[in-house]
């Protein structure tokens, strides 16, 4: 129960902003003291040749945007878990259980102390990786003398936000599998019906919503040269995931549509052949119509979705594939301001 009470407590929105503004906050006040205004307002390197920026502004923005993964990836790992217990209290006129025991329920939605120290160490062995994929690979990127202040912000931040990634990911897979399984408690599914079974889809659009959020944010960082291939992997992945985000929720309710679905072209199928038989009889004692009645209705059954989702989860998901671009233009309009204004 204390879990649930911290969980429900404490808004996803307000961590994340209190995080990121209180990392950038840090960071200019870090800049102040070291007096590294002066050269940052002059300083951008530029190789003609290679095409790639290499100076201190860039690598302060490059710390900026890991201020703002630093906030918004612990944010969205609570989100996660409030939407599941969220979906799980929608359900409970379709699982048919009291509140007491939705609120169990709900609260079985968790992440293991196994899967997390799991994660973790993936997250801080893989965030050692991009500055490998980033243009010009710095010589050496894990030394620290030479790192210059910029630098060193977003060298400490980067194990941080790929713990956070990775803790993102499993938590996504962890929520996703136990909705699918509680599925399973479905009472009965009325195919005629799919409506009690939209918080399941809703859980998809939702954690899709939220790893495509990663991207937004890290798309920030195309702003800069050198960040193409980098970015290439990150987005592709990220959507990738985003897709199976949004389907492992809802595999059992396929499961069980699907079981359902087969139950009753079966029933179809047997009342179809006894009244083929009773027809045949030389005084048939079937009612006129019925026989059409049961293939129409055969063709009911036979176009009903297993997914549940609708016209309008597929639009959802298309616009969810959007925001990234769209981060990405506001970004590109406010540089180019914030350069003529103070630059």
């Amino acid at each position: 129960m204390a879990t649930r009470t911290l969980v429900d407590r404490i808004s996803p929105l307000s961590l994340g902003f209190g995080i990121s503004l209180l990392l950038i906050a840090s960071l200019f006040a870090s800049e102040t003291l070291l007096g590294r205004w002066d050269l940052l307002l002059v300083d951008e390197d530029f190789d003609p040749l290679a095409r790639v920026s290499t100076g201190i502004l860039r690598d302060l923005r490059i710390s900026i945007v890991h201020c703002l993964l630093a906030g918004y990836l612990p944010a969205a790992l609570l989100q996660v878990l409030r939407n599941g217990r969220r979906t799980v209290a929608r359900l409970q006129g379709a699982l048919d259980c009291t509140r007491q025991e939705c609120e169990t329920l709900a609260n079985s939605i968790r992440l293991s102390k196994r899967g997390i120290f799991v994660a973790t160490v993936i997250g801080f062995a893989i965030a050692f990786l991009p500055p490998l994929f980033v243009e010009p690979v710095p010589d050496r990127p894990w030394d620290p003398a030479g790192w210059n202040a910029e630098v060193a912000w977003h060298r400490i931040l980067g194990p941080v936000t790929g713990i956070g990634l990775a803790l993102l990911v499993y938590a996504v897979t962890a929520v996703s599998l136990r909705m699918s399984r509680i599925a399973q408690r479905l009472s009965r599914i009325d195919l005629l019906d799919l409506t009690p079974l939209a918080p399941f889809a809703q859980q998809g659009l939702s954690n899709a919503l939220l790893l495509v959020g990663v991207l937004s944010v890290a798309s920030l960082m195309m702003l800069e040269t050198g960040f193409i291939t980098l970015m290439i992997f990150i987005g592709s992945s990220t959507l990738v995931f985003a897709v199976l985000a949004l389907l492992a929720p809802v595999r059992g309710v396929q499961r069980r549509v699907r079981e359902a679905k087969q139950e009753e072209l079966a029933w179809i199928a047997a009342r179809i052949s006894g009244l083929r038989t009773r027809l045949a009889e030389p005084q048939p004692d079937a009612r006129s119509g019925e026989l059409a009645d049961l293939v129409a209705y055969r063709s009911l059954i036979e176009q009903v979705p297993e997914w549940p989702f609708t016209g309008s989860t597929y639009l959802r998901l298309f616009v969810y594939a959007l925001i990234p671009v769209a981060s990405w233009g506001v970004g590109i309009v406010a540089e180019e301001l914030i350069g003529r204004l103070f630059f």
